[in-house]
């Protein structure tokens, strides 16, 4: 470093996509804490409206709202005036600009330091052809890659070393696609697209080693050159699906120790070639026939990987990441006190193991192609931790499914034999569940492992749990059986089904035999060491780790699970500035939730990873007594249960149903502020999507509303009038239709998206002001509201209809997948604003 650094500049990521989720708005709200805490001033660009991050000013001393392109980098370096740019929170795309940033010489001029890489680093990460040459100098083991400007170029290549190839663009615009190609017709289209994506016309050329085995490495490195390695991941797909649509397993689970020492090693000279400071997460592949690997790819950046590691060792990776890029030693590093001494230079070390399995959109969207390869599907993912493969990997399947009452899917099931086969040799989403319904219909784990290139290793544990369901069914009302089966990781509500029995009558059984969770910590050290985690997991064992603290107030927060499309990110933004507001009024905050990506699960004084069933929270009440419990609304079966026993339950906000229209014409929105006594407006919204069902969330509108005096007094007064008709406080919404008249349709409250927007626009914590509300602590001549005036404010949602090989989907609030803001000072200039590229958008569609 040439200077000292006072203040650090986070390029953030923009709008939630697939490939891209709220894990890295995750990793800059844990960064920028660290580096506050640190006496670091930090800015942030953004325009994600989801974003917990943005507008944070406890974190966050300078916002800019606006797309992430190099010149709105650039306007943001002049107006910030910051030491240092850290590029590595936001993605591949920050990495691009960081690259423009030197080639443009602008970082010289201003003598700005960019942290966590050197130029010739991110020059290597931002061309592929460029780290093979790297790599090839190293003697590290790579495939055959070649640039490639044309489809010439291609045939010529294939005809040397054969089908199948991969072929992706070299200096993308954005996501770019990555396309496997096994014959002419498919190289040549996959050629066309990827000159398309390119910024220089050059596409490369990969050799495939589609069938090989996928493992991940997670490293970290201090200036000094120490290193050592957070987690080891092993896919359960073979490559040729994304590692993104495969389920992981930490730690490796098939890889002999030797092996896994060589690729420690190659991704330790790795980091150490490219000089990187903080995170690093480099994949191999592995032919199984040869035992040789392949280094395939290297990010030097956060991603879900990364977010994984982070969970499932308990190793404080983001807070070291922080005070590693400030200049400190893994040796001169202490964590905070909870931690044991020097543990920042330990290696993790598990006693149990994590399982992160993807979350689908085809429930949204089932014209989607559900086959999947090398392009990404999933539009989230979760967690299980369990003391076995097998206790893992049910709780990660349950996790998937609300109420799951089995670990197979009735249309699975349903399926005949050649559907089967079709399916076992053309993956899809959920393969799991028909892999394990071929086992049930006779086929051999070394039959499956030929056809799907899945370690037999695999196969074998999920014959064991097929054999555990067996030994359940045929076993009603033995207490050993239910014993396995609850140390297996199986639901009370599985175990119903297969004894033909409630779930009520299961669990008393099981508690009138003395059958009750333990929770261990989440303990990188495996308790080597003295440490105390705040992150709790179940199991059925003897000791039970997790002891209530003596704090007088106490809340627990139900999380929202995976991501799915429709709650796109706004879901785990309001939970998590509740458990801020809640840490305020000086509550213990305990969070139920399993998604490795939330933001939320870093934020809560104590965590349980775990199924959000209701047996399973309430084994934590029992624990926790908690004197309130907040709960989705979503989850109506859930709170039913809670209430049943005279727990105190408070409904948290849910994406807004749709409701019908009464007439037809411009749509508008009036929000307000009500406590119970007096309403305060926060102005109207004009929706720009026309739904002719009714009003849902939305999906694009401009605030504040343009409409003449005459109709916004009318709107004015109906509406205050109506909310003011509302039994309880909270923030509201009158809805209107304006033809040639003003037709008042309903009031709903707030919807989350719009909620998040809102608040950043109006600089107001709206989740902490609805909190008081509920609480009747919230009097709305005391706030503080200063309407924008000299602005016009644009949302545009995005959506995966792209990715997913969607044409002319219709626009719906339920397949959101994230979303953009943007302001201006019209209706035109806000929305020009906004991001052409990404994810399809309402800007870049035609649907104004």
């Amino acid at each position: 470093m040439n200077h000292p650094i006072s203040k650090v500049l986070i390029i953030g990521t923009g709008a939630d996509q697939i490939n891209q989720s709220t894990e890295t708005d995750d990793a800059i709200y844990q960064v920028a804490s660290s580096l506050n805490d640190l006496g670091i001033d930090v800015s942030l660009i953004d325009n994600n409206p989801f974003s917990v991050a943005l507008g944070d000013k406890t974190i966050i001393h300078d916002s800019k709202i606006a797309p992430i392109t190099f010149d709105n980098v650039l306007e943001t370096i002049n107006e910030f005036q910051p030491d240092a740019i850290l590029p590595n929170l936001g993605g591949l795309k920050s990495i691009q600009i960081a690259q423009q940033l030197f080639e443009s010489e602008e970082l010289k001029k201003r003598d700005i330091t960019m942290l966590s890489m050197p130029e010739f680093a991110i020059r290597q990460i931002s061309n592929p052809v460029l780290m093979n040459e790297m790599l090839k100098k190293m003697g590290a083991p790579i495939t055959t890659t070649e640039t490639i400007t044309s489809f010439s170029d291609a045939i010529h290549i294939v005809q040397e070393i054969g089908y199948p190839v991969i072929i992706k663009p070299v200096s993308p615009f954005g996501n770019s696609s990555r396309r496997l190609c096994n014959d002419n017709d498919e190289l040549a289209e996959a050629v066309e697209i990827a000159m398309s994506q390119s910024k220089i016309q050059q596409a490369v050329l990969q050799q495939s080693i589609v069938g090989y085995q996928e493992i991940e490495l997670v490293v970290i490195r201090d200036r000094l050159g120490s290193m050592l390695q957070v987690a080891g991941i092993e896919d359960f797909d073979p490559i040729g699906i994304h590692a993104g649509d495969s389920i992981s397993f930490t730690p490796t689970q098939t890889l002999m120790d030797i092996e896994l020492q060589e690729l420690r090693d190659l991704a330790f000279s790795i980091t150490r070639k490219l000089r990187i400071v903080g995170v690093n997460h480099v994949q191999f592949a592995l032919n199984p026939d040869t035992g040789k690997f392949y280094v395939i790819k290297n990010s030097p950046y956060f991603d879900r990987i990364t977010s994984f590691a982070g969970h499932a060792t308990g190793y404080p990776l983001l807070y070291v990441c922080a005070n590693l890029l400030m200049g400190k030693t893994l040796e001169q590093l202490e964590l905070p006190a909870s931690f044991g001494f020097k543990s920042a230079l330990l290696e993790p070390t598990m006693d149990h193991i994590a399982v992160r399995m993807p979350i689908w959109p085809f429930q949204s969207l089932p014209d989607a192609d559900q086959n999947l390869g090398t392009q990404m599907r999933s539009t989230g993912a979760v967690i299980g931790i369990g003391r076995s493969t097998e206790e893992a990997l049910i709780k990660a399947i349950r996790a998937t499914r609300a109420q799951a009452d089995s670990l197979s899917i009735e249309s699975q099931v349903k399926l005949t034999d050649d559907q089967i086969i079709q399916y076992i040799i053309h993956p899809r989403a959920n393969r799991i569940v028909i892999l394990m319904e071929a086992l049930h219909r006779g086929y051999s784990r070394d039959e499956l492992s030929e056809l799907t290139k899945i370690d037999p290793f695999f196969f074998y544990k999920l014959e064991k749990i097929i054999s555990l369901e067996n030994e359940i069914a045929e076993n009603p009302d033995d207490v050993e059986v239910l014993t396995r089966a609850k140390y297996f990781g199986m639901s009370d509500r599985m175990i119903s089904v297969l004894w033909n029995q409630t779930e009520d009558k299961v669990r008393q059984f099981r508690i009138d035999n003395e059958l009750s969770p333990t929770y261990k910590q989440v303990d990188f050290s495996a308790g080597e060491f003295d440490q105390h985690s705040n992150r709790f997991y179940s199991t059925f064992e003897l000791e039970n780790e997790s002891h209530p603290s003596d704090a007088e107030h106490r809340a627990l927060i139900i999380g929202t699970g995976g991501l799915r499309l429709g709650n796109a990110g706004a879901s785990d933004y309001f939970t998590s500035k509740l458990i801020l507001s809640l840490q305020k009024q000086n509550y213990e905050t305990v969070l139920v939730n399993n998604n490795p990506s939330a933001v939320s699960m870093n934020l809560a004084d104590k965590l349980y990873t775990e199924p959000l069933e209701a047996p399973d929270i309430l084994e934590v009440i029992s624990i926790e007594k908690p004197e309130i419990v907040y709960v989705p609304g979503s989850r109506s079966r859930l709170i039913t249960i809670l209430e049943q026993k005279d727990l105190k339950v408070e409904k948290l906000p849910q994406n807004g149903q749709l409701l019908s229209h009464l007439a037809s014409g411009k749509e508008y929105a009036l929000t307000m502020i009500y406590d119970g006594t007096n309403a305060v407006s926060l102005d109207l919204t004009s929706y720009l999507i026309q739904n002719e069902s009714g009003f849902g969330d939305p999906t694009a509108f401009i605030y504040p509303a343009k409409v003449n005096s005459r109709l916004k007094s009318d709107i004015m007064s109906i509406g205050t009038e109506r909310i003011k008709q509302q039994v309880t406080p909270g923030i509201y919404q009158a809805l209107f239709v304006v033809t040639g008249g003003v037709h008042f349709e309903q009031v709903r409250q707030l919807p989350l998206a719009e909620q998040s927007f809102l608040a950043k626009v109006l600089n107001l914590d709206l989740v902490d002001i609805s909190l008081k509300l509920a609480q009747s602590q919230c009097d709305v001549n005391q706030l503080e509201i200063n309407l924008v005036n000299n602005k016009i404010w644009a949302f545009s949602a995005a959506f995966p209809f792209r990715s997913l090989g969607l044409h002319d989907e219709t626009i719906q609030s339920e397949t959101i997948i994230g979303a953009e803001m943007a302001y201006g000072h019209s209706i035109t200039d806000a929305l020009k604003q906004l991001s052409p590229n990404g994810e399809d958008s309402i800007h870049n569609g035609t649907y104004y």
